[in-house]
């Protein structure tokens, strides 16, 4: 394979790099504006809403993450796999596994309510929801209520007091910080690439 004088580094993959740089950047504006939003438009949606675009919003996510994990992406895309299959993938190329479980659970729940227009939250599936987090997670969970200045007006300043479709979305709000933690993580990896593939 050729290579560009005076470096060791393979040109072709110096060109993956640059252009998975470019979309990186178009990847950290969108996660800036989703997260800044996400929780007041769920909050304002009815529980059918709620649950469907909570989804929507963790899938693109992970397609995200993905996108930025895999050598060529749009072979990922020719597969045509579904969302569960997906995320197993993503935990194969690095997402962090202690997620996993909430989001199959938020995925079972999105599927009940995809199949049955009369269908609700139950506080049953909302604190299993809630059980698929680790401890950890489950305390900071309890954070993004008790000292978040920023919540929403109206939102009840402890986890206890929100209804279940309230405690549905913020579990949803932090999954989504978790996740884009993950996708950050691989943004900063690839622009360090692409930093060292120049010098």
């Amino acid at each position: 394979m050729l290579t560009s004088a005076g470096t060791a580094t393979a040109f072709p993959l110096r060109l993956r790099l640059h252009y998975k740089a470019a979309r990186a950047a178009g990847v950290m504006h969108i996660g800036v504006l989703m997260h800044q939003k996400l929780m007041s438009v769920l909050l304002n949606e009815d529980e059918l809403g709620a649950v469907i675009r909570a989804h929507m919003a963790l899938e693109q996510d992970v397609d995200r993450f993905v996108s930025l994990v895999a050598t060529n992406s749009d072979y990922i895309e020719k597969m045509q796999i579904d969302f569960s299959n997906k995320l197993k993938l993503a935990v194969a190329f690095g997402l962090d596994e202690e997620i996993y479980k909430p989001l199959v659970s938020v995925t079972n729940i999105r599927n009940k309510f995809a199949h049955r227009a009369d269908m609700q939250l139950s506080k049953s599936e909302v604190n299993n929801f809630y059980k698929s987090f680790t401890s950890e997670d489950q305390a900071l969970i309890q954070e993004v209520i008790s000292s978040n200045p920023d919540r929403p007006p109206g939102l009840g300043k402890k986890y206890s007091l929100l209804s279940v479709k309230e405690q549905f979305v913020v579990m949803v709000f932090y999954l989504a910080i978790r996740l884009w933690h993950e996708v950050e993580i691989e943004l900063e990896y690839i622009l360090k690439q692409v930093e060292e593939s120049t010098e």
